[in-house]
């Protein structure tokens, strides 16, 4: 056991745990099974990681599986107009809170998300193939349609 949404929990104000991750006419369903342990973090509510003018992400979710294993899942959620700059800006404050938030020597995989309604063309090809830095490393953006179930 990672014990990684313990440790999350302990480090943020119990004022920015949400119990879903929905934004301005997007959400993203978040299957019920599939984690034996999730913590929910609103990145707009008081206690977040993040002060009130800092660039971030919508939401941060912590996840530990049913074999033990940790996830955190930075999440951009865009109902309409996407800029490709603003979203990778934003899931890369959200990867940048993750590294501060998990202890030491905790492992944990990174998935940033975008959710959307709407991705222009031109948008859509700046944002393929776009990384976030997470430890190190450059880990890729997944996408998926508002109100479609995590990955």
């Amino acid at each position: 056991m990672t014990e990684l949404v313990a440790a999350v929990r302990s480090r943020v104000a119990q004022s920015c745990v949400a119990n879903h991750c929905r934004k301005d006419g997007c959400s993203v369903a978040l299957p019920p099974a599939r984690a034996r342990n999730r913590l929910i973090i609103d990145c707009d509510k008081p206690g977040s990681p993040f002060g009130q003018d800092d660039k971030k992400c919508d939401c941060l979710i912590f996840e530990e599986t049913e074999n033990g294993e940790g996830r955190a899942i930075p999440i951009e959620l865009k109902s309409g107009r996407i800029r490709a700059s603003e979203v990778i800006e934003q899931l890369q404050a959200g990867a940048r809170a993750v590294e501060n938030l998990i202890p030491a020597g905790v492992a944990v995989q990174l998935q940033p998300l975008l959710a959307y309604g709407e991705i222009p063309k031109g948008e859509r090809a700046a944002l393929n193939n776009r990384v976030v830095r997470f430890r190190g490393k450059g880990v890729h953006i997944s996408k998926i349609r508002c109100g479609a179930q995590l990955p």
